[in-house]
């Protein structure tokens, strides 16, 4: 089966009309993935929706006609990576990966055990280049594009800012197994937000404020693992549990 590829679009595609991609999606269909008029490809709206649509023009600019249909059913739930600061290189690896496994939404937070935390300038710099590497890693994957990766959040206010339901704190000293906590009876399958700590880990006050605000803790296995690997491996745990179908 040939891979469909995706790409963002501002608003809600009308159906049956055409849609002009950017300059930048334009490239990439044309040179880079090399599609030609009569291929499949999909737009993916800001709500995460997916169109199919097929490309009536290389360009430069590319064009795509929109299907008949609306957009297709959701694929799987929404997963987001709340993630603690690590180092730089760490962080390219969890976005990167995370997106490529589902993630659609990424936020990184300061905590006690954070470390050093960027000024505001180095931030937005860094900031900047985790969105590239989410954009490129959702188009090589084919999946919905972040729209932005948000952070610094202070802990305290990020996990109160998780609806009911939808958060679990990732942590050795957890009572069960992701997986199980997922699966759990009403456990809110549409939205999951998991929230790995910092390189350090998460200090005992901020397990026991997680579960105050009701976020279970949970774990992923009996090994201690690296800030990266526990965000990369949680979001693929809570995107299979919520497949649709």
């Amino acid at each position: 089966m040939r891979h469909v590829f995706r790409y963002l679009v501002a608003d809600p595609p009308p159906a049956g009309g055409e849609v002009v991609l950017s300059d930048e999606d334009s490239h990439h269909l044309a040179r880079v993935v090399r599609r030609a008029p009569g291929d499949a490809v999909e737009l993916v709206d800001p709500q995460g929706r997916r169109w199919p649509a097929v490309v009536v023009s290389a360009g430069p600019p590319a064009a795509v006609r929109v299907g008949d249909d609306g957009p297709l059913p959701p694929e799987r739930a929404m997963v987001s990576l709340i993630l603690g600061l690590a180092e730089w290189g760490r962080l390219d690896i969890a976005v990167e990966k995370a997106v490529e496994l589902g993630a659609g939404e990424v936020t990184l937070f300061t905590s006690e055990r954070a470390g050093r935390v960027p000024e505001p300038d180095a931030w937005e710099r860094r900031r900047g280049r985790l969105e590239r590497v989410a954009q490129a890693a959702a188009r090589q994957s084919g999946r919905p594009p972040l729209g932005r990766v948000r952070g610094l959040v202070p802990f305290a206010e990020v996990i109160t800012e998780i609806p009911a339901g939808e958060g679990y704190l990732i942590d050795p000293r957890g009572d069960a197994p992701l997986l199980s906590a997922l699966r759990a009876p009403g456990a809110v399958d549409a939205r999951i937000a998991v929230v790995v700590g910092p390189q350090a880990g998460f200090s005992e006050g901020e397990v026991a404020l997680a579960r105050e605000a009701g976020l279970p803790v949970c774990t992923l296995g009996p090994t201690i693992l690296r800030a990266e690997t526990a965000a990369i491996a949680a979001v693929a745990i809570a995107a299979a549990s919520g497949e649709a179908g």
